[in-house]
C-alpha cells in the first residue's frame, strides 16, 4: 500500500472521493476506443495510488491528465508518467516526488511478491522454463542478452568506414553462423551461453549450485569420444563436456585425477566441495530407498551424527534430498541402514509406532 500523504495547504478539507464515483471518462474512452485495456489498467492503477485527501475535483483533474497523456504512449510509458500524475493539482515538487518514490517501492514489493521460477525436462534432450522476475532484474537480463547478440560495429583504422564484426555469442561459440540465425534462436543460445557461465563462488555450498560432470581424462583431452554422466541425473556428449570445463560454474570430476583429502575426521563439522564432488561419483540420487530426486537436489548427512562423536568422512557421509533429510532429524519416522559393497548406503523409513 502507498503510505497516505496530508492534502496540500492548498486543497480543501474533504473526505476523498469514492472510487465508484470515478473513471467515467475513462470508462467512455475505452469504450470508443482511444485507449486500450493496458492504458485503462494503467490509469485504474494510477488512481489507486493518489494519496488520501484529494478532492473529487482533484481526483478528476488527474484522470484527465492521465487520459491526456495515454494519447501518444504506449502503456509501459504511460505507466511511467503515471507515477508522477500528482503534479496535475500538487505545486510541492518534494511532495510528489516522495509520492513517485512511494509507488516505486509498493512496485518494487509487488514484484517480489509474485517472482516465480519454473523449469521442466523435456526429455528430449531440451528444457523449457518460465520465470517472474522484478523489472530491474529481468531488464539486466535482457541487455546482456541484446549486448551478447547484437553485431560488433567499429570504424575501420585509417579510414570513416564501419565493419560488422561477429557478435559476442558468435566470439564465445566459436561458431560465426549463429548471427545467421533468426532472433528468438539467437537469444535462447545466448542465453543457454550465460547460464553455463554464472559464477558460483560467492553461494554458501558452491557444489549445490554447480553441474558435477563425470569424465574421464582420454575423453577430456579429446581422445576418446564416451559420454560423460551429471549429478542433475542424466549424460552429456563427451564434446559439450570439454565446451563446459573451460566456462564458470563446471567442475569436471576427472576419473584419475589428482586426489584431495577426504577424511577429514573431527577437523570439520561440515563436509566439503571436494567430499561433495567425490560422493556424487558414489550417488546419482538421493540415498533414501526409491527415491529418484538427482544428487544436485541432495543435502550431506552424517549417519553418525556429529554431536554423538561422527566423523566428517566419506564412509559417514549419505546424501539426502531435502523432505528425506528433515524425515531422518524428524520425530515420527525411524531408519535402518544398508551398506552395499562399494559403501553406498540406502536408508530405509518406516514410520513409528
Amino acid at each position: 500500500m502507498i503510505r497516505p500523504r496530508p492534502a496540500s495547504p492548498s486543497s480543501a478539507p474533504t473526505p476523498p472521493a469514492p472510487p465508484q464515483a470515478e473513471l467515467g471518462r475513462t470508462a467512455a474512452a475505452l469504450d470508443d476506443g482511444r485507449i486500450s485495456a493496458d492504458h485503462a489498467r494503467v490509469i485504474t492503477g494510477a488512481m489507486d495510488d493518489l494519496p488520501d485527501g484529494l478532492t473529487l475535483e482533484q481526483r478528476r483533474a488527474c484522470e484527465a491528465e492521465l487520459l491526456l497523456l495515454a494519447v501518444n504512449r504506449a502503456p509501459a510509458k504511460l505507466r511511467i508518467a503515471a507515477r508522477r500524475v500528482l503534479e496535475a493539482v500538487e505545486e510541492d515538487q518534494d511532495v510528489v516526488d516522495a509520492h513517485e518514490d512511494d509507488v516505486l517501492a509498493a512496485e518494487e514489493a509487488h514484484a517480489h511478491e509474485e517472482s516465480a521460477f519454473w523449469i521442466r525436462d523435456n526429455h528430449d534432450g531440451t528444457m523449457t522454463g518460465h520465470f517472474t522476475v522484478p523489472w530491474a532484474a529481468g531488464a539486466i537480463l535482457g541487455k546482456v542478452i541484446d549486448a551478447m547478440t547484437a553485431p560488433r560495429r567499429r570504424v575501420q583504422p585509417g579510414s570513416d568506414a564501419v565493419v560488422t564484426e561477429p557478435s559476442d555469442l558468435a566470439r564465445l561459440t566459436g561458431d560465426t553462423r549463429v548471427d545467421e540465425l533468426d532472433w528468438q534462436h539467437r537469444r535462447g543460445l545466448a542465453f543457454a551461453d550465460l547460464l553455463t557461465r554464472i559464477p558460483t563462488d560467492h553461494l554458501s555450498r558452491k557444489v549445490a549450485a554447480t553441474l558435477l560432470v563425470t569424465t574421464r581424462l582420454d575423453d577430456l583431452r579429446g581422445d576418446l569420444h564416451r559420454a560423460g554422466s551429471t549429478d542433475a541425473g542424466d549424460h552429456l556428449d563427451a564434446g559439450t563436456i570439454r565446451r563446459m570445463a573451460c566456462a564458470a560454474g563446471i567442475i569436471p570430476v576427472i576419473l584419475g585425477g589428482p586426489s584431495q583429502p577426504l577424511d577429514l575426521a573431527r577437523q570439520k563439522r561440515l563436509f566439503t566441495e571436494a567430499q561433495a564432488v567425490a560422493l556424487s561419483l558414489r550417488y546419482d540420487t538421493c540415498a533414501a530407498h526409491g527415491c529418484e530426486r538427482p544428487f544436485a537436489w541432495t543435502e550431506i548427512h552424517h549417519l553418525f551424527a556429529w554431536r554423538d562423536g561422527g566423523l566428517t568422512d566419506l564412509l559417514n557421509a549419505v546424501p539426502l534430498c531435502g523432505y528425506h533429510h528433515r524425515m531422518i532429524d524428524g520425530p515420527d519416522w525411524q531408519h535402518t541402514t544398508q551398506r552395499a559393497p562399494d559403501d553406498t548406503v540406502t536408508i530405509h523409513f518406516h514410520r513409528r509406532t
